[in-house]
């Protein structure tokens, strides 16, 4: 079966400083019209970070939740950076780290049926403390947890974790450790 949707026209709903709200007029596969509101976001990175077998996750108040949340750190690209610097640089800010050893292990959709945001998720292992650190964005109050990867699983199961790339970032390294046997 071939899938598609042809866009018949287009209106620009808003256009804020992080996301561009448009609606859609497409055709469907079998001719009938239907309406499509997507949320244009900037490309973002979240990294997997390690040290001495314990994860390193950053807590923050996020409005939309109502909530301080538990997740691995991760910030949007900014225009004309690249994805791996954008990914090493978030990490030295949320967090006061950096990384010897960088791998992209993944291309992720975290709401494909309404934003095109895509989430590349890095690996970094080799972590050391930054003498003199990127500040942090002036909109971010940040708390470091670092917790084994058995704990991180207990928080997950209990509903401590909530957050999605931090869950997909746990399955990721239970994959990663049952290889190393």
């Amino acid at each position: 079966m071939k899938f598609g949707e042809k866009t018949l026209s287009k209106e620009d709903i808003y256009e804020g400083s992080i996301i561009h709200l448009e609606r859609l007029k497409v055709e469907l596969q079998n001719e009938t019209v239907s309406y499509r509101e997507i949320v244009r976001h900037s490309p973002a990175v979240a990294i997997i970070a390690t040290k001495e077998d314990k994860l390193l996750l950053v807590r923050q108040f996020r409005k939309p939740a109502e909530e301080a949340l538990l997740e691995i750190p991760a910030g949007m690209v900014e225009e004309g950076e690249d994805f791996l610097f954008s990914a090493q640089r978030e990490l030295e800010e949320e967090t006061t780290y950096q990384a010897e050893e960088w791998k992209e292990v993944a291309n992720l959709y975290p709401s494909p049926g309404w934003s095109t945001e895509c989430l590349t998720v890095y690996r970094a292992k080799n972590l050391h403390k930054v003498a003199h650190p990127r500040p942090q964005d002036a909109d971010e109050h940040i708390e470091q947890v670092w917790l084994s990867l058995a704990e991180a699983r207990e928080a997950l199961e209990k509903g401590e974790i909530t957050d999605m790339k931090t869950a997909y970032a746990i399955r990721e390294l239970e994959i990663e450790y049952m290889k190393e046997g």
